[in-house]
């Protein structure tokens, strides 16, 4: 016999034995040490599993709220106020694994599995509206109105897969708030009135914001992917009127806030993937405005503010527009005229959509 036919059959063998002991290895790797004792001969040998889960969240709150003031028999003032707040999580995810066929044995080892988490909600202040006394001068009276809220959406998701399986799974959410308050006042503290005059204040703010979500996994792998999403939200108007010696004073002060906060985890391994994408948009606006009038003089004020914003998960948001409006009116006895005044202000401020580093 020929001996290079020989040593090539020898070779070929070698190379064979190697290349089924790499396999052998590859397959210990991927399936685990103990993957070669749950497995069997025979064709009846087999196994299976399945799985399905879901979630969901939801919850909110509305309020409606207001006040009149009244003097001498008639109407001085009001103030009132609305707010809405409210969110949403869900959630589902299934998988399976089945047995398999390797180098003519039946493998049975397999795992699939998954873990969900929802959260989604809001709350609003309740029935914050009333009068108070500014205890501005000699005599003084005022309305206010006056709307918090709160409003949540946040998810987990974690997957994982092992053998012949696959895991998958979905999460997403929703949350959005909103308030407005107004005040307005006309009548004067003290009769008869000094001046015809009249001041009001409304404050308005709103925020929305979703995400969605998901991750899967097939043969070996794990995945883990969570957003969330919250916001807060403030408003305040109030409308005074005082009476100072000589001077009659009038004016409205008013207030807008939202601030919103977000954030988005993925992680991933082997197999596996997943993703998160989302965002909000938030703003808001606050104006005032204040009119007197004498026999012999005129004055008027006024005040308007807004701010907005939006960003992607991961970015926070902090805005204000805080302003006033006032108007006086001096008449002295004995004198015939008036000396009036006129002041307003606005202040309006955001911090920067910024995205957090992770």
């Amino acid at each position: 016999m020929n001996l290079n036919f020989i040593l090539e059959k020898k070779e070929k063998e070698l190379i064979m034995k190697k290349l089924f002991i790499g396999l052998m290895v590859a397959g210990l790797i991927m399936f685990g040490t103990n993957a070669f004792a749950t497995d069997c001969n025979g064709p009846e040998c087999s196994a299976e599993g399945n799985f399905a889960i879901n979630t969901f969240a939801a919850g909110g709150g509305l309020d409606l709220h207001g006040v009149l003031l009244t003097r001498g028999g008639g109407l001085s003032g009001a103030a009132g106020g609305i707010s809405a707040a409210g969110g949403i999580g869900f959630g589902e995810a299934e998988g399976e694994f089945t047995s398999f066929r390797f180098f003519g044995r039946t493998i049975t080892l397999g795992s699939a599995g998954a873990d969900l988490y929802s959260r989604g909600g809001g709350e609003v202040l309740i029935d914050d509206a009333g009068t108070f006394n500014p205890h501005i001068g000699d005599k003084s009276i005022g309305v206010y109105s006056h709307s918090n809220t709160v409003a949540t959406t946040a998810g987990g998701l974690s997957v994982n897969a092992k053998g012949l399986a696959y895991s998958a799974g979905v999460i997403g959410g929703a949350a959005g708030q909103f308030s407005a308050d107004g005040s307005i006042i006309t009548g004067s503290p003290k009769y008869p009135w000094k001046s015809d005059a009249v001041s009001f204040g409304v404050a308005a703010q709103g925020s929305a914001g979703a995400f969605l979500g998901g991750a899967a996994t097939g043969l070996y792998g794990d995945a883990e992917v969570g957003a969330n999403i919250d916001m807060y939200g403030d408003t305040y108007s109030e409308s005074y009127r005082a009476i100072d010696g000589n001077t009659e004073i009038i004016g409205s002060w008013v207030s807008a806030r939202t601030m919103v906060t977000s954030d988005k985890y993925v992680d991933s391994n082997a197999f596996a993937g997943g993703f998160v994408e989302g965002g909000w948009v938030a703003g808001g606006l606050a104006a005032s405005g204040t009119f007197q009038a004498t026999d012999y003089g005129v004055a008027k004020a006024g005040a308007v503010g807004a701010y907005g914003a939006s960003g992607e998960l991961g970015c926070d948001f902090n805005g204000s527009a805080v302003g006033y409006t006032q108007t006086t009116a001096t008449q002295t006895p004995g004198y015939r005229g008036s000396i009036m005044s006129a002041s307003s202000g606005m202040q309006v401020s955001s911090s920067p959509a910024m995205q957090q580093q992770d």
